[in-house]
């Protein structure tokens, strides 16, 4: 009995010894492995979370990255003929260099009096009524009514630049109105100043205070009225 005794102590401490060891190995291995993993060194491949501003995308567009939006540029105004239609001159500028024929239409009679055409005189070879457009962009500085000339229309295009009609009717602009060319500002008509010319308009245009030949600013820009070109 004792010697069962006996071995069932020594077979219970070599199972203590046994399970004392494997625990002694189970902890040495753990320590291993956790200080292999601590040592690991990182390796360049290793994707790096932290951008510095060479990472950023650079945005600065040239002009070759500008929208192409070319700009268009407007055609200048240029003085007009103040009919529309078929209308013919019928008074012309007076001017010494013309011959006898193109005298008698740069004079005008009235009553008994010989005056000199300071503008030009447009009409309908069947004597009609007929539109009166503006020459160029201005503004309205006059309408007045005259015993001679009818009702007459001035309006200025720059400081030294004025045109004005008359042997108007039915005008329908008034003082301080801006008018484009072409505009229509009133009828032709008739007028006392001019009773052979009939049913017309009579224009007149001023460059610096003088009166010039209305067909040498057709066509032309403003600039080019003023400096005469």
């Amino acid at each position: 009995m004792k010697d069962k005794i006996k071995r069932f102590f020594i077979d219970k401490k070599e199972l203590l010894v046994f399970i004392a060891v494997v625990v002694v190995v189970f902890a040495t291995v753990i320590t291993i492995a956790s200080l292999a993993l601590n040592d690991t060194p990182v390796s360049n491949d290793d994707p790096i979370q932290n951008p510095g501003d060479d990472d950023k995308p650079t945005v600065n567009p040239g002009d070759d990255d500008k929208p192409n939006n070319p700009v268009i540029q407007q055609p200048k105004a240029k003085f007009a003929v103040p009919v529309q239609g078929e209308c013919e001159v019928v008074r012309i500028f007076f001017d010494l260099s013309l011959s006898d024929e193109e005298l008698e239409a740069a004079i005008i009679t009235v009553g008994g009096y010989f005056v000199e055409s300071k503008g030009i005189s447009y009409a309908k070879s069947d004597n009609s009524v007929f539109d009166v457009c503006s020459i160029y962009d201005g503004k309205v500085t006059s309408v007045e009514e005259d015993e001679l000339d009818g009702v007459c229309v001035t309006i200025k295009h720059a400081d030294d630049v004025i045109s004005v009609y008359s042997s108007l009717s039915n005008v329908n602009v008034k003082v301080n109105d801006t008018v484009r060319v072409g505009q229509v500002i009133g009828k032709a008509s008739t007028s006392l100043a001019d009773v052979e010319a009939g049913v017309h308009v009579h224009l007149e245009v001023k460059v610096n205070n003088a009166y010039v030949n209305p067909t040498t600013v057709f066509g032309k820009e403003l600039s080019e009225v003023q400096t005469g070109k």
